[in-house]
């Protein structure tokens, strides 16, 4: 396998912006008085700041290449057998994003737009705009490492002064405070929709959106974690309802503004869930979206993702594991584990191996790619072994055969299942987003990034109902409305723990989980030297027969990778040593 080392240069694909300025480093930008009487250069620098957004994209990955998110959680394992993803103990570094560089930023455009000869509307919006990032900006660190300088003017370094520069950690609750106001004073400020060409800018929903989505996590850290250094990790319990509730109010204003929708283009469940992510318009659900076009401004995730016969050179690196399928429901609202063994615990014979998954959820099969499903001009062929006469045999390549003449078979699926190489360790690969028309080459894909869609605003909305104990009719109706577009039974009743479970599957691969299972403190039960598994094809023969007249039993077995293990100290992560020695007066997290 080639490794690639390639950076590729991304866009929120705001404004068409003049390539010279965008080719400057904003700090250049600012520092060029000349740039003020430019509206198009102010423009190119507000673009800048959009595109620095840690909207956790296809393009997050984590500790090393291709490492996404949903490989340190109970949604997937990595399928390369190197990097240092697959160690046992989550590494110390975490996620860290430290940005104040973009910080000081927005706060040098906030400063500087004053003078700028445009009109006061336009600077208003701008303001706004900056303010929306900024607060973004914030909601990326506090989530990370809880209280942290919270800085509005942008720093001076005078030759010989650095001691004004240092300053301490605000608490975590004054940084949440912050984004909750901020959210609070820009979301009037800005439209409702833009026209056609500013159309992936910033608007009053997107605004709420960030509103309920960061007073979850601030409600879910009052209600599940203690406070330690004084307040500067930590929210105190009885700060709970109140960031419940203000989550709930900016859900509520979304809803109720009828502005938005969920998707729902095409009469087959699957194509629909499947073509939500695939549609490049911003169609009902889309708050905010993050643009890519190819081949400047494109991403890798196709690349990365696909199965071993529809790769070029990477792919294979996700694969989702038997917890996830299992999690979805079956269509009639069944608890959704898999049907591999009869009543009597033996396993299940199926002429056709996809009928394992019929019933299941059409949310599955438009999320995760089955064995033996259907994928671009061919299917996923994949298989552990054969079983002959209660003998296994299996094979440590994907070219060993067995049988003779026309019933020959080679004895593991094109696709896998190995347990060495590329192809996938679990029997699934990854299908959510995944181009399923061409293969697509590093840097080639273009599937754009919902960072908020109108199901999320639903689930938030549910969520916080459900913990404040009001309103749980609602509730049950935001989710029913979710499951009802997905082609699944609608729930009597409504439990937390069914609100997260829906959450689970909804946003399954959108890099949810990991932050979900931190703000509500049981990362390091669910991840606590944690084994999962692969769903195991076998063909078993039948002598005078040809394979394709074979049947398939399905095993749930481990899968071949070290357990996983998070400490509780990750709940926030490290403190770079190095901001720390220039900043004494930063206390680090503990455990560190």
């Amino acid at each position: 396998m080639n490794k690639y080392f390639k950076v590729v240069c991304l866009s929120m694909l705001l404004f068409s912006s003049c390539s010279d300025f965008l080719d400057k480093s904003p700090r250049d930008i600012l520092s060029d008085d000349t740039v003020w009487g430019s509206p198009e250069a102010i423009e190119a620098f507000m673009g800048k700041m959009y595109d620095r957004m840690p909207v956790e994209d296809f393009n997050f990955q984590v500790i090393d290449e291709a490492g996404f998110t949903s490989q340190l959680t109970d949604e997937s394992i990595r399928g390369y057998i190197w990097g240092s993803i697959n160690n046992p103990i989550i590494p110390d570094g975490g996620f860290p994003w430290w940005g104040y560089d973009a910080v000081r930023e927005v706060n040098s455009f906030l400063e500087k737009i004053e003078t700028a000869p445009i009109s006061d509307n336009q600077k208003s919006l701008y303001e706004a705009e900056a303010r929306f990032i900024r607060a973004f900006y914030y909601f990326s660190m506090v989530k990370r490492y809880g209280g942290i300088p919270l800085l509005t003017k942008a720093q001076e370094y005078t030759s010989g002064n650095t001691e004004d520069l240092q300053v301490p950690r605000n608490t975590e609750k004054e940084v949440w405070d912050f984004i909750r106001t901020e959210t609070d004073a820009v979301a009037s400020m800005l439209p409702e929709a833009w026209d056609a060409s500013n159309r992936f800018r910033a608007t009053k929903y997107a605004v709420l959106a960030l509103k309920s989505r960061a007073m979850l996590y601030a409600a879910s850290i009052a209600t599940y974690s203690t406070v330690q250094l004084d307040g500067l990790i930590g929210i105190s319990q009885a700060d709970k309802d109140f960031y419940w509730e203000e989550s709930k109010k900016a859900s509520e204003e979304i809803i109720n503004s009828g502005k938005f929708a969920l998707y729902e283009v095409y009469d087959d469940k699957v194509e629909n869930f499947q073509y939500l992510f695939l549609d490049e318009t911003l169609h009902s659900e889309a708050i905010f979206v993050k643009a890519f076009t190819a081949p400047d401004k494109g991403h890798a995730y196709d690349f990365y993702n696909a199965p071993q016969t529809f790769k070029i050179d990477y792919g294979c690196v996700t694969n989702p594991v038997v917890e996830l399928l299992e999690a979805f429901d079956y269509k009639d609202g069944a608890s959704g584990e898999l049907r591999v063994n009869d009543a009597n615990g033996n396993p299940i014979e199926f002429s056709d191996p996809t009928d394992l998954f019929k019933d299941k959820d059409p949310r599955l099969t438009a999320s995760i790619m089955v064995p033996f499903s259907t994928w671009m001009d061919g299917n996923i062929e994949v298989r552990k072994g054969i079983i002959d006469n209660g003998k296994l045999i299996t094979a440590s390549n994907l070219t060993d055969t067995y049988g003779t003449g026309e019933n020959q078979i080679t004895i593991i699926g094109k696709d896998g299942i190995l347990d060495m190489g590329d192809p996938t360790k679990t029997g699934l690969y990854v299908k959510k987003f995944m181009c399923p028309t061409e293969i697509k080459d590093y840097g080639k894909s273009e599937v754009n990034w919902m960072v908020f869609r109108y199901a999320e605003i639903l689930l938030n909305y549910a969520e916080a109902c459900m913990e404040l104990g009001k309103n749980t009719d609602k509730a049950l109706t935001a989710i029913n409305q979710i499951r009802k577009r997905a082609g699944v039974a609608e729930l009597k009743s409504l439990t937390l723990e069914q609100v997260r479970k829906e959450r689970r599957v909804e946003l399954a691969f959108e890099n949810h989980r990991w932050w979900d299972l931190r703000r509500w403190r049981i990362s390091d039960q669910i991840l606590n030297n944690a084994t999962f598994h692969a769903l195991n094809p076998y063909l078993v023969w039948e002598e005078g027969k040809s394979p394709s007249e074979m049947k398939y039993i399905f095993k749930i077995e481990p899968a071949p990778k070290e357990p996983k293990t998070f400490l509780p100290k990750l709940y926030y992560e490290k403190i770079a040593t190095s901001q720390i020695q220039t900043n004494p007066l930063i206390i680090q997290n503990p455990g560190y």
